[in-house]
């Protein structure tokens, strides 16, 4: 148990919950929440969710999300567009003002405990209630987010702001999960109650059975994620019209949507046109869940090519796979990948991600293998155990001051 009955733990993010948006930080919250219900089931009736809804009419009215066999409260507080790759509105200030407005109907006591996944929650929930107590789940670095706005990119005020912002979410945490080192470097003059945490995964269902020597690198590369600029997708697709010069039957499936999608489409037509060959790249856009899993089955290798990253959860869900991967090596990757074991570095040039495909190719059993043995330590239940104990010594110390 999570301690008394009087406590709950409430979790906040910009996710239905469900299956919106589709991405790792969802994953990684929904095998949270499969970790409870499996684990401690009674628990699931002290925890509410606050989140986004793609329904307009759902916005501020409680509702039961099913998972795992167990019901969870759920609150909604914005709407969210299901158009990735056209949002027109900051999901993020959404979000900030949907907890202020809706936020009464929490009914936040001394002995609730908030679990923060992203952290523009914060400053509304210190509004409504300023002696919240909270932890957070940093899936990225902090000292970089901004870097990844889509609005307010150009205004400075807003940039430094947002900063100062950030400082005041990290000092007042009772405890911050971190990914990787460059976080604890970056979070330690504002906090030093820092636990390193995981992303977890869900071993898929054929993983006992996996078997490296029947498997040959047939050259299918997969990229899954948001099409964003920071995402260096451009890079990818450029190199595998540089593989396919030699390589005939390469082909990249690109797996999401985003705001560079555009662009993207329009610069494989270009490049098809002056290679003069039929192009090797396929967009199937956003996917379900289900549909990521089976994809990966049917790939050979995983290409990431970010300029930031926390740690991807595609990433983990690759090795799962038994898919080497092929990334650059930033923020936390490097604490989920075995360079020259499972996977391969490239500086995100075109050139270095076709020759680490190809380093990964020439050896492809012993990267699978290395790949599917390595997944095993990102368990959900493994991971989640160590982020609920922790969670729950906090509501203990909150509950016997």
């Amino acid at each position: 148990m999570f301690l008394k009955e009087t406590g709950r733990l409430i979790l906040y993010d910009t996710s239905n919950y469900t299956d919106f948006p589709i991405g790792g930080q969802l994953t990684s919250v929904s095998n949270f929440l499969h970790f409870v219900a499996e684990i401690h089931p009674a628990r699931t009736e002290r925890m509410v969710l606050v989140g986004v809804t793609t329904d307009p009419s759902a916005v501020g009215k409680f509702s039961a999300v099913e998972r795992f066999g167990r019901k969870f409260t759920f609150l909604p507080v914005c709407a969210a567009d299901t158009d990735l790759a056209h949002t027109a509105h900051s999901l993020r200030l959404s979000f900030a003002k949907g907890i202020l407005r809706y936020g009464k109907m929490l009914r936040i006591r001394r002995e609730d405990l908030h679990y923060i996944q992203t952290p523009e929650a914060v400053g509304p929930i210190k509004a409504l209630y300023p002696g919240a107590h909270y932890c957070i789940f940093s899936h990225g670095s902090y000292a970089n987010m901004e870097r990844g706005f889509r609005f307010f990119r150009n205004n400075p005020m807003i940039r430094r702001g947002f900063r100062h912002y950030l400082h005041f979410v990290l000092r007042g945490a009772d405890l911050i999960f971190i990914l990787d080192e460059d976080s604890r470097r970056a979070y330690m003059p504002y906090n030093r109650h820092l636990v390193l945490a995981h992303n977890s995964i869900v071993l898929p269902s054929s993983y006992e059975q996996f078997d490296a020597t029947a498997r040959a690198c047939r050259g299918r590369l997969l990229f899954v994620g948001r099409l964003s600029k920071d995402k260096g997708v451009d890079g990818i697709i450029r190199a595998a019209y540089l593989l396919r010069r030699e390589w005939k039957d390469v082909q990249l499936t690109i797996v999401g949507e985003g705001e560079a999608g555009s662009a993207l489409r329009a610069l494989d037509r270009s490049l098809a046109g002056e290679s003069g060959f039929s192009s090797p790249v396929r967009f199937v856009g956003a996917v379900a869940p289900s549909d990521v899993s089976s994809l990966m089955d049917g790939a050979d290798i995983l290409i990431m090519n970010s300029a930031f990253e926390g740690v991807p959860m595609t990433i983990l869900e690759a090795l799962s796979h038994g898919l080497p991967v092929v990334t650059t090596n930033v923020g936390g990757i490097a604490s989920a990948v075995h360079f020259r074991e499972d996977a391969e570095e490239t500086d995100g040039t075109p050139e270095e991600i076709a020759e680490a495909v190809k380093r990964i190719a020439a050896d492809y059993s012993a990267y699978a293998q290395s790949a599917h043995d390595h997944a095993a330590a990102f368990d959900y239940r493994e991971v989640n155990r160590e982020i609920y104990e922790e969670l729950s010594a906090v509501q203990q110390s909150i509950l016997k001051k």
